[in-house]
């Protein structure tokens, strides 16, 4: 018996998995697939590396190296300071003393892992992943571990956020999208790509996968409190995490063993790109059309530059309104400011580095806190998304990843691009 099938939100429709379905066959709006487990109570897989001691709740088929697992602990200092009881840190990064080992720095080292076990060992096309930071440096770090192809695709901009403490093996390949490219552009260049043989796309916020990664850091917070959070703080881009955030808690509520109580979503972005928290805010099911250039000059005036996706899962079922709905959520908006406060406050208090995203969630959380969102003696989880990157770059040599080409802004949307593409990629 398959330990999971994956199941449309709209029409309830099941599938085996293929290791590749992001969507349902049926003719309706565009929803995400859940995973349902066989299994409805997960047990700790200690004996598995790194976050694979949650495959219970991951669908995956084989165990892959690299890719470690979030550290979960309950805060003091930090926790005084903000004036909570409760404040649960969600650690996604490399921190030895707290037996925090990914080398990335970056919570995205969870959906690498579960996206590329998922696909069958015996499959050899390449996987196309558009990032504009740090989920490309996932993807390039366990690819090159584990020998897997991968075309990865960003902004020129970026393309200093793709390192390595490990030389990058030759089956890893970077494109940059430059000029005045954003990640936009790039998603848009890695769609033109899928479409050539022996491709296939990651699927963003679609892959089941990607999301059951992220989501172990629910599962890492709640098996470590006993009980689900009544609150969750995490900076988003997509918006990909804050559904797995959510999907994950449902799945602990079907458990039976982490409590009943539903938990609210906190959802934050870097101002001035804010179009998830200014849509939700107005109370709208879809986002306005966002002008090209006025979104590229916000973008450039943030300091979390990785939240700056111009075309979020937003509207579609399952997606972000949906569960912010759903948990009865709330988002928010965070200055370069408060994102620099937030960040020397967590390391004067923490004692570590953490990367812009993190400052974002802890800005939201001084202003849950000043709003009354929050009780005192609340259970809230901290999604720390990245930290620990200047430790792991003194502890490690440090190795980058060259482009082997770039498109600029004008031939990404220009009518030759796919013959450019094709002339490259298209053995003839």
């Amino acid at each position: 018996m398959n330990r999971y099938v994956l199941r449309c939100v709209k029409c309830g429709r099941e599938y085996e998995d293929d290791g590749f379905r992001l969507r349902c066959d049926e003719d309706h709006e565009p929803a995400v697939l859940r995973t349902v487990y066989t299994k409805k109570s997960f047990s700790l897989q200690e004996h598995l590396p790194g976050m694979f001691k949650y495959y219970d709740l991951l669908p995956v088929h084989r165990i892959l190296e690299g890719g470690a697992a979030p550290v979960t602990y309950k805060s003091e200092r930090l926790s005084r300071y903000l004036g909570l009881d409760n404040l649960y840190i969600i650690f996604n990064g490399y921190w030895p003393e707290r037996n925090a080992f990914m080398e990335t720095a970056s919570f995205k080292e969870l959906e690498a892992p579960s996206v590329l076990a998922r696909i069958p060992k015996d499959h050899h096309g390449t996987i196309v992943v558009a990032s504009a930071g740090n989920t490309g440096r996932a993807f390039a770090h366990i690819c090159s571990r584990n020998h897997i192809p991968l075309l990865l695709v960003i902004p020129e901009d970026s393309a200093d956020q793709i390192w390595s403490i490990k030389p990058f093996r030759d089956n890893v390949k970077l494109i940059c999208a430059s000029g005045s490219s954003d990640y936009y552009d790039a998603i848009k260049l890695a769609e033109q790509i899928i479409n050539l043989d022996g491709f296939f796309p990651e699927g963003g916020a679609f892959n089941v996968a990607r999301r059951d990664g992220m989501a172990t850091t629910v599962l890492d917070c709640s098996y470590g409190a006993g009980r689900i959070p009544d609150h969750y703080f995490q900076a988003i881009g997509s918006g990909t995490g804050g559904i797995a955030a959510w999907e994950c808690s449902l799945k602990l509520l079907g458990d039976g063993g982490y409590g009943q109580k539903r938990m609210k979503l906190h959802l934050s972005q870097n101002y001035p790109f804010v179009p998830i928290t200014e849509t939700w805010n107005r109370g709208l099911k879809n986002i306005p059309p966002l002008d090209e250039e006025d979104a590229k000059m916000q973008i450039h005036e943030t300091c979390a530059k990785v939240l700056s996706n111009r075309q979020p899962p937003y509207s579609i079922r399952g997606g972000v309104y949906d569960v912010l709905t759903a948990s009865s959520g709330y988002t928010y908006s965070v200055t370069n400011e408060e994102v620099f406060l937030a960040m020397r406050t967590f390391e004067e208090y923490e004692g570590i580095d953490i990367c812009p995203e993190a400052g974002v969630a802890i800005g939201s959380l001084i202003q849950a806190i000043q709003q009354k969102k929050v009780e005192k003696d609340d259970l809230i989880a901290l999604n720390i998304t990245g930290g620990g990157e200047r430790r792991v770059k003194r502890d490690n040599e440090v190795y980058f990843l060259e482009p082997f080409i770039k498109f600029t802004d004008k031939e990404i949307n220009g009518k030759g691009i796919r013959k450019k593409l094709e002339d490259i990629f298209v053995v003839r």
